[in-house]
């Protein structure tokens, strides 16, 4: 897959490539990120704080090209480096580490397959502690458009058939039958959008599926040959649909940044809901 990289891949280039940790507490969950363990030689990416934009009004939204190449350089990251993302839970945030960089225009980036979980299984090498670098990278930021999008885009294309959004979040909350984990949300889903639950790309052994298996989830949720937009709570799992749809060779391809966040709070845009089922 050109997206994924194995643990054992990871392993033979441990030297030759700049591991990032890009792992983030769930929404709901209280105390400081602190994962069960450091791949070795692995930076801490911190998209909540150090990648995202301070004057935000919604959680982990995208930082500007120049806070975000600011940054990378502070990591270390050259525009040669070739830059492997994992997080804590398997498959959760990397995937939004990943399209920040596509969406800086930066290529030569990856998702660990399986993420810490895997590589723990593995009893692969960790490190007791975060790699710091004293030396400034030369990462260069290269804003590529239609990336991220925002509310009005989302709603300018609701009644369009050649768009399809994608909303990662469970059934529950896509159906409206579970209230959301962030206050004063309203329950249910964007008029138009298809469910595809993020944890539905992973096989049992918490690694992806086959690309054949991926591409039957998209096409039972509707995708044909539209522009796809991805939305979940705040940004962040729905970038693992925008993973595996240019896995799969789809496009173009967008992700609402905000995201539910925005859309649930907000009393003049529509919101759609699925009866129960008897």
């Amino acid at each position: 897959m050109k997206n994924i990289k194995s643990c054992h891949w990871l392993l033979s280039n441990l030297n030759h490539a700049v591991v990032l940790d890009c792992g983030m507490l769930k929404v709901g969950t209280q105390g400081v990120y602190h994962p069960p363990g450091i791949i070795a030689g692995a930076k801490r990416f911190n998209i909540g704080q150090t990648f995202s934009d301070p004057d935000g009004r919604f959680p982990s939204t995208m930082c500007s090209a120049e806070q975000f190449q600011q940054a990378a350089r502070r990591l270390g990251i050259n525009q040669r480096d070739t830059v492997i993302v994992y997080d804590n839970f398997g498959l959760f945030s990397a995937a939004r580490a990943w399209w920040m960089f596509k969406a800086m225009g930066f290529e030569q980036v990856y998702v660990l397959d399986g993420g810490l979980v895997k590589w723990l299984e593995l009893g692969l090498p960790l490190a007791p502690e975060y790699t710091h670098t004293s030396e400034s990278g030369d990462f260069v930021a290269q804003p590529q458009y239609g990336y991220f999008i925002d509310k009005a885009a989302v709603l300018a294309a609701i009644d369009d058939p050649r768009v399809l959004l994608l909303d990662a979040r469970s059934p529950a909350r896509f159906s409206g039958q579970e209230s959301e984990p962030r206050a004063g949300m309203r329950s249910g889903h964007i008029p138009g959008s298809a469910n595809v639950h993020y944890a539905s790309v992973l096989d049992s052994s918490g690694l992806l599926k086959p690309k054949a298996q991926l591409r039957a989830l998209l096409s039972e949720a509707g995708v044909t040959s539209q522009a796809l937009q991805f939305s979940c709570g705040s940004g962040i799992t729905a970038c693992i649909l925008a993973m595996i749809a240019d896995e799969c060779g789809y496009s173009p391809l967008s992700v609402y940044d905000a995201s539910w966040s925005e859309w649930g709070q907000d009393p003049d845009v529509p919101i759609a809901t699925l009866a129960p089922q008897s």
